[in-house]
């Protein structure tokens, strides 16, 4: 099969993480796999650096007709069978390539769906199907009419194999203790996500300094870079750290390659998300590294992080919530590790990628099998 997957996006984030997890797999299980991106974007390069076929295309406005001979030319030459578009530059792009292969629109976020008539003629005309990446994604484009419910698959998150290997979580516990100087008796407490304003971090600090009043210290570890559009944020984090006088309990790891690593060394892994959240990917990494999870309940991460079965529940931005979700856990290690339990187990069974990609592959194949015989 060859699949193009297509993003306009010029930043790095969780969304073009999950396009390339998706491109390597298709490489790895023998299909050909292309990716048409802005020139000097990070999915661009990242993808050029892992070897994968990168195509450079100007995706600027959603009509523009530049990009959109430039598609067509990239789908004719290389005879790409289906397109899996990411974001609503690209899609609308490709929608004038539908005649040389089916598209599929791919919705990574939560965020309310406008409902204007030509966003409308956009979703029902501009694509074949539709990937949600959550219930609560799909639910949002049934209620504002944009397309049938048979058009939709709804597609979650996975972790990485990195998450599932525990073999070295007790190792991992004491060297990230010891990277970031965590003080004896702190428990550490990790976020993960670029840095910016729908991600929230400011909250875990927040609970930082709300968990110092109650004199249950805890350290947090925020993991991540500022976007290209947010680079401010992390000096807004480390002024607000400043003020609430807990700067000595707040690590700023940036951008790391060792997240699964980070992530088995936590005590606890927050999910302070206050936006456009689908399912999350740091829920299913949580589960699978036995490492507690405390989320918002935001956008449909609710689907994943289930009170008292797989995880903690919070109001967004609720810090005395956050705190004591912490403290339950903390205080109660056993009902903790039955949660953390259950929620292993959940993605052992379904929080793979491999499971994901065989319901991707359903959906290519079902498109271009109807396009071939009609």
């Amino acid at each position: 099969m060859k699949v193009l997957h297509t993003e306009s996006s010029v930043n790095w984030g969780g969304q073009e993480y999950r396009i390339l997890d998706q491109m390597n797999w298709l490489v790895a299980n023998g299909h050909q796999c292309g990716l048409a991106a802005r020139a000097g974007s990070d999915i661009a390069a990242r993808a050029a650096a892992m070897g994968l076929s990168v195509h450079a295309v100007a995706y600027q406005g959603h009509y523009n007709p530049t990009a959109i001979r430039k598609i067509r030319a990239i789908v004719k030459r290389h005879g790409y069978q289906i397109a899996d578009c990411h974001g609503s530059r690209d899609v609308m792009t490709q929608a004038f390539a539908r005649d040389l292969a089916p598209v599929i629109r791919t919705r990574h976020l939560s965020q309310p769906l406008k409902n204007k008539l030509h966003r409308r003629l956009q979703w029902r005309h501009g694509s074949d199907a539709v990937i949600a990446t959550a219930q609560c994604i799909k639910d949002e484009i049934l209620n504002k009419g944009l397309a049938a419910a048979t058009r939709i698959h709804v597609i979650g998150e996975w972790a990485d194999d990195a998450f599932f290997d525990i073999s070295g979580r007790a190792q991992h516990q004491e060297d990230v203790r010891a990277e970031f100087q965590v003080p004896a008796g702190d428990a550490l407490v990790a976020v993960v996500g670029m840095l910016r304003g729908d991600k929230a971090q400011e909250h875990l600090i927040h609970t930082t300094a709300e968990m110092k009043r109650r004199g249950h210290p805890i350290t947090a570890l925020i993991v991540g870079s500022a976007t290209n559009t947010q680079d401010t944020y992390e000096a807004e984090l480390r002024a607000l750290a400043a003020k609430l006088g807990v700067t000595d309990r707040v690590r700023f790891a940036g951008y790391r390659d060792d997240v699964a690593r980070l992530t088995q060394g936590a005590d606890i892994l927050a999910i302070t998300s206050t936006a456009v959240e689908a399912q999350s990917r740091t829920a299913p990494q949580g589960f699978a590294s036995l490492t507690p999870v405390v989320a918002s309940n935001i956008g449909g991460v609710a689907e994943l992080v289930r009170p008292g079965e797989t995880g903690w529940l919070v109001a967004p931005g609720d810090a005395r919530a956050y705190a004591d979700a912490f403290i339950a856990i903390l205080g109660v290690p056993d009902k903790a590790t039955e949660v953390t339990r259950r929620a292993r187990e959940l993605a052992e069974a379904s929080l793979r990628i491999q499971p994901k990609m065989a319901e991707t592959l359903m959906v290519y194949d079902a498109l271009i099998n109807k396009r071939t015989t009609s």
